[in-house]
């Protein structure tokens, strides 16, 4: 709930308040060590806990990169701590399926330990939450001492230090490629030697090895100047310029760019050169490659002593979408044993001679292109790049390679550093292909905060669906899919038939575009920072504005025209800096260019806008104005007039014919006053209703039973300057509404209606004025006079197509009836609701009636709406109507009397009232008192609520008695 205490602490109340400044939170200090080591427990934990300190947790997050999630991997039995061998391996940097090779060590019944390659690694932020692992020790590379054998020594005495022998050291991931190697060296176990561990990791010096040794490969240059990439680009063969931009050392696609010619393939470079990469590393240069055509696959293998045996083939499925050219939308499993397949089979042995792989995964991407015809096809493989590790992806392939195969890389490959019995059993060059598989890389088409994954019921009803692996949850930002940091998720599939799993995987990505996610916010940055546009910002807007600053977000505050009156009932000399504060020109004689200027100093701000709201009935028109134009939740322009405008609004009503609207003319002559009024006069009734046509509050609205009572009372209004500071272009003449009048307080999204109030006025004529305000009391909607009123709202707001957004509507209903029964009503009723006026925006009053609503429904209208464009889960979880749990009112007192105010004695006696809640005084001693006439004269206000209405009854009648005489003491 926001109170008044909330409003006062931002800056917002209208006539006095006690600013606070922001409580600072202290940032959370970073954590940082070299070793440390468990002999007892084995360190149990999730790999990522020991990091949750570091610097880079942060930016792993903002990346999408690290994964709150429990992964499937198999084997997930750890042996107790009493029957663990005696026996240590060494995984560095354990994460994606380098988590799940530490579990698979843990699984055989040897100790685990972890290396991580860089201090306050980059990769302890890409470890999976949730996935249990048993280490025993972690060691920190300490890449930052000037001298890489010191650090290569520290590690291994380390290593060497702990209590149990370690019989191997793999990699887990691609960082950890070199260091694994050299650390192996280092203490004589199985490796693949120093003098090619760069080319094993650089890409730009793996081609040249692999071009070394007398095998295909891709033509290229590593460029450290814009130049560079230019003189390379005119080498490039034939009319085809297109080339491959990227960086030298990453993984998944990240940053890898396809460039048609010079130009772009520069603004590639300019992209790339002295960035991060997405697992960390600076790109200190780039590599320009020519662009091979042909199908891309994956060929994953284990070697030992020199042999390498195949464990899978994957072919990628990557196209063009988002403005990226390689993301991946997944993965099939093929079948090793045609001749096509065998061609990269044997190619890649050559491949991993060339770069000295003799032990250990290898994960290669290769491209196969066909050189000869469709009836004499001559397929040339030619390598994209290899890793010494095994395949990535989270690991989340490894369920769908045990099923369709037998065994995983992951299982050989601790075999294969180890006693080699199941590496051994192996066919050198093939595998069995028992069944169909895909993996989807699911795309976000948009960039946005998730409200719901609303394609979850449809992936797992498809008839090969195996696994779902979400990497977002509801309220995650998530961007655009460009690459495989940035998928939402992926899906595992197995089936009997290659058809049934092609068929699925389409399904699955035809249902992206709208069927996979659904977006509270849809916008092209994190919101995190976010902004929510306020116009207006008076009466219950300045509280709608302090609840944005409340929940986080940023301010803006428009006000809709230069030098606003609205302006001076904001309260001066407030702390509260908003982001940003403009003043649309209203006077500007081009409306269109003064609305873009307006809208560009609020998206110049630099944060993503969430939301435009009005905060006041000022505000209502340029709201609509700038949402439409900005592209957030609005109304539409098509009815915006009607919306705003008392006469547009009945008059759009009745053409539609559906719903009974008031008798009524727009009146700029006495001519025009005089034919209407007669009119209506003359008619079934005595009486008819002048008023501004634009304006709140009761504000110049008059009451006539005569003809020249109506001229007098258009003399009043027309050309005058209403409450709100607008000038009364023409007086509004209506038919009187005889009957109750009521509030009906509502929030819509996407055009669905919820009331959050309804309210009963009680209106009275005194101190010469026709309406002035005593009050309100809330009522139940299951009332029937209630309901009729209830139902008529909603075709209103059907009529005027409110499909966003608070919506503030006064009604009038009769009751047309016979013999009145002991219920109170009339046997056979019929209700007869008709509109005085909606507006589109939140009830106002200074929002005083705020904590009657409260306390009475449990929320209110300000919170509703800033749900309905924040927080939709919580606009979903309201019901359509409020039910009370108790009875409100609130009492606006009216003085009858004018002078000068010595005390208000009154006081206490009505804080002694047992339904007492709250009072808002608007005068003090010393000020003037004038009779109260509309709402903007009131002197104050009193909010009740009480258990049984006859008490609340009891209590507004006797603040009632006191207006009479002993409220207040003139001098």
């Amino acid at each position: 709930m926001i109170d008044s205490t909330d409003v006062e602490d931002q800056g917002f109340k209208p006539l006095k308040r006690t600013p606070t400044e922001p409580q600072q939170l202290p940032s959370k200090p970073g954590m940082s060590r070299g070793m440390s080591f468990n002999a007892e427990t084995g360190e149990k934990e999730s790999a990522q806990e020991l990091w949750n300190g570091s610097s880079w947790v942060k930016m792993g997050r903002a990346r999408g990169m690290t994964m709150d999630r429990s992964n499937t991997f198999i084997g997930t039995s750890i042996p107790e701590e009493a029957t663990l061998k005696d026996e240590l391996v060494v995984i560095v940097d354990p994460f994606s399926t380098g988590a799940h090779l530490a579990a698979e060590v843990c699984k055989q019944g040897y100790r685990c330990a972890r290396v991580f390659s860089v201090w306050d690694s980059p990769v302890a932020a890409l470890v999976q939450k949730g996935l249990k692992i048993d280490f025993c020790a972690t060691v920190q590379f300490n890449d930052r001492l000037p001298e890489h054998d010191i650090a290569i020594e520290e590690a291994v005495n380390s290593l060497k230090e702990l209590p149990f022998p370690v019989i191997a050291i793999i990699p887990g991931a691609e960082t950890g490629v070199e260091l694994a190697d050299q650390l192996a060296h280092k203490m004589g176990l199985r490796n693949n030697g120093l003098a090619k561990s760069l080319a094993r990791r650089n890409k730009y010096h793996m081609g040249e090895a692999v071009r070394a040794a007398g095998v295909r490969a891709v033509v290229q240059a590593m460029c450290v100047t814009e130049q560079e990439v230019s003189a390379f680009i005119k080498t490039l063969p034939g009319k085809d310029a297109r080339c491959v931009v990227k960086p030298v050392q990453s993984a998944g696609s990240d940053d890898v760019f396809l460039c048609s010619n010079e130009e772009e393939a520069l603004t590639a470079f300019g992209r790339i050169n002295g960035t991060m990469n997405g697992i960390g590393l600076q790109n200190t240069c780039v590599l320009v490659q020519e662009y091979l055509k042909g199908k891309e696959y994956v060929v994953d293998k284990v070697s030992r002593d020199g042999v390498h045996k195949l464990v899978g083939i994957w072919e990628y499925e990557k196209r063009s979408v988002n403005g990226a050219n390689f993301v991946y939308f997944g993965m099939r499993l093929m079948d090793p044993t045609s001749e096509k397949m065998q061609i990269m089979v044997r190619y890649a042995d050559q491949v991993l001679d060339a770069l000295d792989i003799k032990h250990g995964p290898s994960h290669m991407e290769v491209m196969l292109d066909n050189w000869g015809t469709a009836e004499a096809p001559e397929f040339v493989p030619c390598l994209v790049e290899v890793g010494a590790r095994c395949q990535g992806g989270e690991g989340t392939w490894l369920p769908m390679a045990k099923e369709c195969i037998g065994y995983t890389p992951v299982e050989v490959t601790l075999d294969a550093y180890l006693d080699g019995r199941l590496w051994e059993s192996l066919n050198k060059d093939a595998y069995p292909k028992r069944k169909a598989a895909r993996e989807v890389d699911m795309v976000s088409r948009n960039g946005g905060i998730i409200r719901k994954l609303i394609g979850d019921a449809f992936i797992k009803q498809l008839p090969s669906y195996r696994s779902l692996t979400w990497d977002v949850k509801p309220g995650d930002y998530i961007s655009k899919t460009i690459d495989c940091f940035t998928r939402p998720g992926c899906v595992q599939l197995v089936g009997e038939t290659e058809e049934m799993v092609e068929t699925d995987f389409e399904a699955i990505h035809a249902n992206e575009e709208l069927g996979m996610i659904d977006y509270s916010v849809i916008c092209p940055t994190p919101p995190a920072v976010g902004a929510v546009v306020i116009v207006d910002p008076f009466s219950s807007g300045a509280n709608i504005a302090a609840m944005v600053l409340l929940w986080g977000y940023k301010l803006i505050l428009v006000f809709s025209e230069q030098d606003s009156p609205v302006a001076n009932l904001v309260t001066k000399g407030s702390k509260v800096e908003p982001t940003l504060l403009v003043q649309h020109d209203s006077t500007a004689s081009n409306q269109a260019e003064a609305l873009k200027k307006t809208l560009a100093s609020i998206v110049g701000q630099g944060s993503p806008i969430l939301a435009i709201i009005p905060g006041a009935e000022t505000g209502v028109e340029l709201a609509d104005r700038l949402a439409s134009s900005y592209g957030t939740r609005c109304n539409g322009m098509d009815l915006s007039l009607a919306r705003r405008n008392k006469f547009q609004m009945q008059e759009v009503l009745a053409q539609q014919g559906k719903i009974r609207t008031v008798k009524q003319f727009l009146c700029r002559t006495e001519q025009e006053v005089s034919e209407f009024a007669a009119k209506i006069i003359t008619s079934t009734q005595s009486k008819c209703v002048l008023k501004p046509n634009q304006s709140a509050g009761s504000d110049n609205i008059h009451l006539c039973t005569s003809v020249s009572e109506a001229i007098d009372a258009f003399h009043k209004v027309h050309g005058q300057i209403n409450g709100l500071g607008a000038i009364n272009d023409g007086v509004l003449v209506q038919e009187y509404l005889p009957g109750t009048e009521y509030v009906v307080d509502g929030v819509s999204r996407d055009g669905v209606y919820k009331i959050v109030a309804v309210w009963e006025y009680d209106k009275r004529s005194v101190n010469g004025a026709d309406f002035v305000y005593y009050g309100m009391t809330l009522r139940d909607a299951s009332d029937p006079k209630v309901r009729a009123v209830i139902e008529y709202a909603r075709e209103v707001m059907k009529g005027l197509r409110i499909n966003q957004g608070p919506s503030h509507m006064e009604i009038i209903c009769d009751t047309h009836s016979g013999a009145v029964g002991s219920d109170g009503l009339a046997s056979g009723s019929h209700f007869s609701p008709c509109l005085v006026e909606v507006g589109m925006r939140c009830h106002g009053g200074e929002a005083t009636w705020l904590p009657v609503a409260m306390e009475c429904i449990g929320y209110s209208q300000l919170d509703v709406t800033l749900n309905c464009y924040l927080r939709p889960d919580r606009f979903d979880g309201l019901p359509f109507e409020p039910t009370l749990h108790k009875q409100g009112s609130e009492a606006f007192l009216v003085s009858l009397v004018e002078g000068t105010l010595r005390d208000i004695p009154g006081i206490e006696s009505i804080r002694a009232l047992s339904s007492f809640r709250r009072m808002e005084m608007l005068t003090q001693p010393g000020s003037t008192l004038h009779p109260t006439v509309d709402c903007f004269t009131r002197p104050g206000s009193v909010a009740l609520v009480s258990l049984t209405k006859e008490q609340l009854l009891a209590d507004y009648q006797t603040i009632r008695a006191l207006e009479k005489g002993g409220l207040f003491a003139l001098m």
